[in-house]
């Protein structure tokens, strides 16, 4: 175990030390991303998270599921076991409330009578619609921080105030998509992995912190109007302001850039084997046109004739005018080599190179097992789950959580009681349908993948109580 591991193993033990957010309760009502990324990087530091979910509208994270799971005897818990529960919530109490009818908002505003946040990816029409726009709640808990990360703001006067959005169309509203793939392609799009939503969470986990800062020192709490569509405009300042400057419009380059050449991907020998390659320097550039050089004596004619020797380019717009020939030249060197070779005599001469890795090549990276990216933690629902856990690492004050995803509904009678229902009414509330709890608590499911675990070794595992058990080598 290096000594980072150790550090944060001895930290967590015994959940011994207060985290930076502990006693800090979040009242979340959420869906998909960016919100709830937020939600479960704060409960990685100590905050007692509320995740208020309804039947009605459930989080596509519990419409997601898991394919092994798709049987109809699960059909009822279904919902639980989804891999985005635990990467979204873990850590959190799941309770469930249909806010739609009174006695269930009634409920709600109990409890968030007692939360210092307020957090929320809803549209700001809809979560008005509900009840729980800022004027609302700050009638029930005066000094909280309001966290509203909609689309488009909160003005209804703004042109764009009643659209719904989710991360995969913020890119190419403000313009991603047109950035992204090959010049003789259409745009390729982002969608798989939304970055826009991650910034919003990122964003909003900030400005919560700030503002939490702030009401310790004035004793105000804050309304924090987050629109997704401006914290994703952000990232294209340079572009924006070199349009208003009269720079040419920027346009798809594929794996090219402007600074660097020959820079892009590389097929490699073995099957959809890659490397990326990057030359930043005229040196570099010498390095790698003398390597290709010496070892191209097997290649063509077997003259030791080599393009990448032929022509000098010895600056920059030469290279990139030259990228073409040079990209297949250096295709040519690279297909004889296995990716990990390729690197190694590249990096070796202090070209920037790397093996291009799939999800395979990631969990059985050396850096990644050094830095122990995951958590398995006891889950209600699947005995243990595995997610991701937050990179922010504080010495004394690592990040975890002691349960995996919640089940819908799991804590709502628990919930209820804290908040001064008696068994009787909450029990009313449940058969009313108003309130739910979690279906078949006993059964219990295990992942297909729960005991490679152990053997992947890129996982501490916990126990309910925070101690780390396993997985640290």
């Amino acid at each position: 175990m290096g000594a980072e591991q150790q550090s944060d193993a001895a930290a967590a033990s015994g959940a011994s030390q207060r985290r930076p957010l502990e006693g800090v309760r979040v009242f979340e009502i959420s869906i998909a991303v960016a919100a709830p990324c937020c939600g479960q990087a704060m409960a990685h530091h100590g905050a007692e998270v509320f995740k208020v979910e309804a039947h009605s509208y459930p989080d596509v994270a519990r419409a997601f599921g898991s394919a092994w799971a798709r049987d109809p005897e699960l059909a009822d818990v279904f919902c639980d076991t989804g891999p985005y529960v635990p990467e979204m919530s873990a850590g959190k109490r799941s309770v469930g409330l249909e806010l739609k009818l009174p006695e269930a908002l009634e409920a709600a505003k109990r409890l968030l009578a007692t939360c210092d946040v307020f957090l929320t990816n809803f549209a700001a029409p809809g979560i008005a619609e509900l009840g729980l726009d800022y004027a609302s709640v700050v009638e029930v808990s005066p000094n909280i921080v309001y966290a509203g990360m909609t689309g488009f703001g909160v003005d209804p006067d703004a042109p764009y105030y009643p659209f719904r959005a989710f991360g995969p169309n913020q890119a190419p509203l403000v313009g991603w998509d047109a950035l992204t793939g090959f010049p003789h392609e259409e745009p390729a799009g982002i969608p798989s992995i939304a970055p826009p939503d991650y910034m919003g969470g990122l964003h909003a986990m900030l400005a919560i912190v700030s503002a939490l800062h702030e009401r310790d020192r004035t004793g105000e709490g804050r309304f924090i109007d987050i629109s997704q569509l401006e914290t994703t405009v952000s990232f294209l300042g340079p572009y924006l302001v070199g349009q208003d400057l009269g720079v040419p419009e920027p346009f798809r380059n594929g794996n090219r850039v402007s600074w660097a050449a020959p820079a892009g991907i590389y097929r490699c020998a073995g099957d959809d084997r890659w490397i990326a390659v990057e030359v930043q320097s005229d040196e570099a550039w010498h390095s790698l046109a003398a390597l290709a050089e010496w070892s191209a004596i097997d290649a063509h004619d077997g003259s030791g004739r080599h393009a990448l020797s032929t022509y000098p380019h010895d600056t920059l717009s030469d290279r990139l005018a030259n990228h073409d020939a040079i990209d297949a030249e250096l295709s040519s060197w690279t297909a004889r080599r296995s990716a990990q070779q390729a690197a190694a005599e590249l990096q070796a001469l202090g070209v920037a190179a790397y093996e291009v890795l799939d999800h395979r090549g990631v969990m059985a990276d050396a850096q990644v097992h050094d830095r122990r990216p995951y958590s398995v933690v006891p889950s209600p629902r699947l005995g243990r789950d595995l997610f991701v856990r937050n990179p922010l690492r504080m010495s004394r004050t690592p990040p975890y959580v002691t349960r995996a995803g919640p089940n819908m509904g799991g804590d709502t009678i628990d919930v209820l009681a804290e908040l001064g229902y008696s068994d009787s009414e909450a029990q009313q509330l449940v058969d009313d349908g108003v309130a739910f709890t979690d279906a078949r608590p006993e059964v219990t499911l295990e992942r297909p993948f729960d005991r490679w675990y152990e053997s992947l070794g890129i996982a501490d595992i916990y126990d309910a109580d925070g101690n780390v058990t396993g997985g640290a080598v």
